[in-house]
């Protein structure tokens, strides 16, 4: 199994209703590929993280670098894996909500990192940790039956 995470700058223009049609259709195809992952976006940006079967995990990836919808990708993981951090996801969409909606959520701040807020390409590599971070809050929201604190924090899709 192979798992990428990348980042990417949003084309302009780029809203909210159409993020929730890629997440629809990235879901859609990744289901019948057998390949899991999150796709993350603060508004301007993307981050991904796609895992399944190399080759077809590395075949999505090179349809991913042509398409228009974003510009300057940028590789930050790529690795091979026994294990996959978001079994049962196609694809989950996770939008992150203007700080004013979530001050008065006191959720926000036990799932929320204050690097969604930061362009994450300039966090580099680190911003692959995120990634794994949220696979975290995952597995403990799944264990906990609260996935629906999800929706407290980010718009899901």
């Amino acid at each position: 199994m192979l798992r990428l995470i990348y980042t990417s700058v949003q084309t302009p223009g780029f809203d909210r209703q159409a993020f929730e049609q890629l997440c629809e259709q990235a879901s859609r195809n990744n289901q019948r590929l057998g390949i899991t992952g999150l796709l993350l976006s603060n508004g301007m940006e993307f981050m991904q993280c796609l895992e399944g079967p190399k080759d077809t995990v590395a075949s999505v990836y090179r349809k991913i670098l042509l398409d228009s919808r974003h510009s300057d990708i940028r590789l930050l993981v790529s690795e091979d894996t026994d294990s996959l951090l978001f079994t049962a996801w196609s694809m989950m969409g996770l939008g992150t909500k203007p700080q004013s909606v979530l001050s008065g959520e006191s959720i926000a701040y036990t799932l929320l990192d204050h690097r969604l807020y930061r362009p994450w390409k300039s966090l580099g590599l680190g911003a692959g940790d995120l990634i794994y971070e949220y696979a975290k809050v995952k597995a403990e929201l799944e264990k906990a039956g609260e996935m629906g604190l999800l929706s407290k924090v980010f718009d899901v899709f």
